[in-house]
């Protein structure tokens, strides 16, 4: 049934997703994948030492699901299933859920007056049986035998296969426990569709995966719309469009074509809204206060100094230390021809993209230069810091 279910849904809207990341809203996550074969499923890293905010968007409604009637169709809930592991590994630590249902707004309102007006007819000793509203998703834990298992038929080609295990399925639950942040997690998230008797076997499955990590982190993928640059004042009209239509507000382009970044940036959130309207206004107001995601603090002393400078990487890769480093000197990238790092007994490491997303976050090193005598330019050693 939920096979059934999901590929008629994926039928009638063609390139569209179940579930997805509304990722300019979102923050502290990062390695977003979002697999096209996966409709009801997507993944992320996050640091469970930081503050995370994930806003997933459900794009299809609760009566997408029921027996088309003349109106007054009765929508199924939706659960959505969060499971937590280690990042690499297997053995699941955590498992949480919820029950949701999705209507359109005016089916919403009239749902929202028709549970309380219920609600309100009941003795008070009754009504304090119900939950009461949150601004968050809240989640109940799973024993082991409810949780669902991934479900293999959301492949929608036999030939691609599902390369990420431990997902995340909606099921029925009300209620949360936060997740405990003591160890790097690796927590897959997803939401099914549950039938109105609760008999989970006869829903649909909408799947979300959720990974975090603490140490190590990768950069987001290219495809998503977060804001590699923030917009500033500096921005051209022509600089301006561009960033517009990288982080996914193209439409507005011809709103905002004699808009520099300046301009943009004194607008107000009522100002936003008025131009992009409420749900597109909201989002190009948290993508203009975003803030890239630190992933990895170094400090390093330069020569000739006793004062360490903090670089801060949003991404994690031999090119981002280059740059940082001859911004810190005070040099063209270019000028710099290789880095290493000194290793055990003295050996000289050479600087890779893996070198440095292994290099353990609030290191110190103190750089020495060294002159390339193959050209007209100079290498850099990252050493230990020597203690006074």
């Amino acid at each position: 049934m939920e096979k059934e279910q999901i590929l008629a849904w994926q039928a009638s809207r063609p390139g569209e997703r179940i579930v997805e990341l509304d990722v300019p809203l979102s923050y502290g996550l990062f390695d977003v994948e979002q697999d096209p074969h996966m409709l009801n499923m997507l993944s992320f890293l996050w640091d469970p030492t930081k503050e995370v905010g994930a806003y997933i968007k459900v794009n299809c409604i609760s009566t997408e699901f029921t027996p088309k009637k003349h109106g007054g169709e009765k929508g199924v809930p939706f659960r959505i299933q969060v499971e937590t592991f280690i990042d690499g590994e297997t053995t699941r630590l955590h498992a949480a859920a919820c029950q949701i249902k999705v209507f359109k707004l005016k089916g919403a309102d009239r749902k929202h007056k028709q549970d309380r007006e219920k609600i309100l007819k009941r003795p008070p000793s009754e009504q304090d049986k119900y939950q009461p509203s949150y601004e968050c998703t809240v989640l109940n834990d799973l024993l082991p035998d409810a949780v669902f298992p991934a479900p293999t038929f959301l492949n929608s080609s036999p030939s691609a296969p599902i390369s990420k295990p431990n997902i995340i399925y909606p099921g029925g639950v009300e209620g949360s426990d936060p997740l405990s942040p003591h160890s790097p997690l690796r927590a897959p998230v997803s939401a099914s569709v549950v039938s109105s008797s609760s008999n989970v076997e006869n829903g649909v499955a909408l799947s979300r995966r959720i990974v975090d990590r603490s140490r190590t982190l990768a950069p987001l993928p290219l495809e998503c719309p977060i804001p590699s640059v923030a917009l500033t004042h500096e921005f051209s009209t022509q600089q301006t469009a561009q960033w517009l239509r990288k982080n996914g507000f193209g439409d507005y382009i011809s709103a905002f074509s004699n808009y520099t970044g300046a301009d943009i940036l004194r607008l107000t959130r009522e100002d936003l809204i008025q131009i992009c309207g409420l749900a597109d206004g909201i989002r190009l107001l948290y993508a203009l206060r975003s803030k890239a995601i630190v992933l990895l603090t170094v400090y390093f002393c330069t020569p000739g100094s006793t004062v360490f400078h903090a670089v801060y990487l949003d991404q994690i890769g031999r090119n981002k230390i280059f740059q940082k480093l001859a911004s810190l000197l005070g040099v063209h990238h270019n000028q710099i021809h290789d880095i290493y790092m000194q290793g055990p007994n003295g050996i000289r490491v050479f600087v890779t993209d893996e070198v440095v997303g292994n290099i353990e976050n609030e290191s110190m090193f103190s750089i020495e230069v060294l002159q390339d005598e193959k050209c007209d330019g100079f290498m850099l050693l990252l050493k230990p810091p020597t203690r006074t």
